[in-house]
């Protein structure tokens, strides 16, 4: 497990030296960046197996009427919070039971805009096998946001596989 987190960490602190300036991927007020940006790092944390999954903490990023298409599964559409629920409890390789995963997404590889109470969010996700030592997963999340009563939630998201790190 050493040896994992040493590979991450290393792997994170190469990202941050190979990253653009973050000004070349992101549009907005710097506090509604970071509150869009949060998003993304509660997404992961929802995912990951440490210190837990959490279905509800993911389920809370979605708007009651949001829209999930998964890509990689012939653009196969859930629509409504409850249905959403369904892809990730069911279909998401984070939450399936055998999948000890942890999410990241390296810095370069993550952009948002903001124009008022809309906002897009992109961001690669690379699922740590925990287990393994490995890539569990490459994939992408690409969304759009509402401002719902100050707070950024998602209203769309495609998501899909990546081919090439």
């Amino acid at each position: 497990m050493k040896r994992f987190m040493l590979l991450v960490a290393l792997g994170l602190a190469f990202q941050a030296l190979a990253a653009p300036p973050a000004g070349d991927m992101d549009k907005g007020s710097p506090a509604d960046i970071l509150q869009v940006r949060n998003v993304e790092i509660t997404f992961h944390q929802a995912g990951s197996v440490l210190p837990s999954k959490d279905l509800e903490l993911m389920m809370s990023l979605y708007t009651d009427d949001a829209v999930l298409t998964d890509t990689a599964n012939g653009n196969k559409q859930y629509k409504g919070k409850d249905q959403v629920r369904h892809y990730f409890q069911d279909v998401a390789g984070p939450f399936r039971p055998q999948n000890h995963w942890i999410g990241y997404t390296p810095a370069m590889r993550i952009r948002s805009q903001v124009d008022g109470d809309k906002a897009t969010l992109y961001f690669q996700c690379l699922w740590m096998d925990a287990d393994k030592n490995a890539i569990g997963a490459h994939s992408f999340s690409d969304m759009t946001l509402a401002r719902v009563n100050g707070r950024w939630l998602v209203k769309t998201i495609s998501v899909g596989k990546v081919d090439k790190l």
